[in-house]
């Protein structure tokens, strides 16, 4: 029989990644695998973050200031993370949680800590909305689904069960 060790839950600070993250927990404490939960940032971020910052200061936006240097975006992304996981996971228990931030495209990023950290399951969250648009939408999650190393489980948001009917259940699989 297989053991999950190690569970990737990666984050983008929606209730929907609220969602998998309170599941994974839950999976980490009836398996007593360790949770990474990783988020990842663009370096675009760090422009919109001057912006508002400037704004907030009353600041006109004239001449446009450099970016936020890529460390300082890392740490204030890490610092997010950690009061994310705070807010989201009540009581851990006995879950060794360990928090990653990494920069860079998202679903290479996530890729890479699967197949680097030896991960055993990857849990994320189903939008609260339809599921469809985000399977066919470029196919970008099949795609990053389909060159996982492990298992991926998508877990539907929770006060929320699954559709009973809908436009793939009606077409293909109802008879």
């Amino acid at each position: 029989m297989n053991t999950v060790r190690k569970i990737l839950v990666p984050i983008d600070f929606s209730e929907d990644s609220a969602d998998g993250l309170k599941y994974a927990v839950s999976l980490a404490q009836k398996t007593q695998a360790e949770l990474i939960v990783l988020h990842v940032t663009q370096k675009s971020e760090a422009d919109s973050f001057l912006d508002l910052l400037a704004v907030m200061e009353g600041a006109p936006m004239l001449n446009r200031p450099a970016g936020i240097p890529v460390d300082r975006l890392l740490s204030e992304k890490a610092l997010d993370l950690y009061r994310f996981i705070e807010k989201v996971v009540r009581n851990p228990g006995q879950v060794k949680i360990r928090r990653k931030v990494a920069l860079g495209n998202e679903v290479e990023k996530i890729l890479g800590v699967a197949e680097e950290e030896n991960i055993d399951l990857v849990v994320l969250a189903a939008p609260q909305k339809s599921l469809f648009p985000y399977v066919m939408g470029g196919g970008k999650l099949l795609k990053m689904i389909s060159r996982m190393p492990c298992p991926v489980l998508l877990r539907p948001p929770f006060d929320e069960p699954w559709p009973r009917s809908s436009i793939i259940g009606r077409s293909i699989f109802a008879r």
